[in-house]
């Protein structure tokens, strides 16, 4: 496998939590770091207000809320590899935190999914399967393709390790990126599964055939929680297949060793997704569902109560 080559600093003497090669082959910037925490600080401070005021979407916010918080401890953690580039237990934190808070971000997903459809009567019927089974399939595949990715991780930077040094590994290197590319390309297929159950609901969202047209406005908002829903899933996608990429090029390939584009393509699409959770929640067209549907029974209530006013006075005379 090419690009799989250290071409780093090389540590002559580690102290024991140390590695001979900084397992980033980079140091990581402290402004990057310090980024971060402050971004995802902010996205928490909204998720804790959700939580404490938006009954219905609590499970959404607190999935929210601690993916955020990891993404803090792996940032803080790239903080501290900034002034002890060898340290391997900063390395593996950092990565085990950043490469597992997706997994709650695309679980909200999910269930935001789950939300729309029972905010609004009778949408089921634009997905392939029921939102329950949608919730239980995709969390269960990300569980487990992020449990592959940090394995193979893990056997990257102890092997490599083992290999600068001379000492023998049960794994080699180009094994190890083998288990970590496994886990990542298992995690954008069923994403992308995901997104065509997604799209196809969008699109039968416009038939009469699928869901009721009589109240446009009702609909109206129903999509565009749904494109919301797109969006977000985009974002989360599009850093899921540059860790795809990353890894294939090798665990030491351009895209691995160069931290602008962690920062673009990693950093970049989780804070915006997450940003567009906290302006735009999904209480927000939960409620406006709620209030049209409301007006909508008023409405007929009240031209009910009329015709049976009008009735009595005809039968009065």
């Amino acid at each position: 496998m090419s690009g799989t080559t250290y071409k780093g600093p090389i540590n002559p003497n580690p102290k024991d939590d140390e590695a001979s090669i900084i397992i980033y082959s980079y140091v990581p910037a402290l402004a990057l770091g310090i980024i971060g925490v402050v971004t995802f600080a902010i996205v928490v401070s909204f998720q804790a207000s959700y939580i404490a005021t938006r009954r219905g979407t609590r499970w959404f916010h607190s999935l929210l809320l601690v993916g955020a918080l990891m993404e803090i401890g792996g940032y803080a953690a790239r903080m501290a590899s900034h002034k002890r580039p060898f340290v391997v237990g900063s390395f593996v934190a950092q990565y085990f935190l950043i490469v597992v808070a997706p997994v709650l971000f695309s679980a909200a997903i999910y269930l935001s999914l789950s939300l729309a459809t029972k905010g609004y009567k009778g949408s089921e019927r634009l997905l392939l399967i029921s939102p329950k089974k949608v919730l239980i399939f995709f969390v269960t595949a990300d569980v487990v393709t992020t449990i592959i990715q940090v394995v193979g991780a893990a056997l990257i930077g102890t092997s490599e390790s083992a290999k600068v040094r001379g000492n023998p590994s049960s794994v080699t290197p180009e094994q190890a990126n083998d288990i970590l590319l496994a886990g990542l390309a298992i995690q954008c297929f069923s994403f992308t599964i995901f997104l065509s159950i997604l799209i196809l609901a969008i699109y039968r969202s416009y038939s009469p055939n699928y869901l009721s047209l009589s109240q446009p406005t009702l609909v109206k908002q129903f999509r565009l929680f749904l494109y919301l829903i797109l969006t977000t899933s985009l974002l989360i996608l599009l850093r899921t297949t540059f860790r795809l990429a990353e890894t294939g090029q090798g665990f030491f390939g351009f895209a691995s060793t160069h931290e602008a584009l962690f920062g673009c393509l990693e950093y970049l699409p989780v804070i915006l997704a997450l940003f567009v959770w906290s302006l735009l929640p999904p209480s927000r067209f939960l409620r406006r569902l709620e209030d049209v549907d409301r007006e909508r029974l008023d409405s007929n209530a009240d031209g009910h109560s009329g015709f049976q006013t009008s009735q009595v006075r005809r039968d009065q005379v």
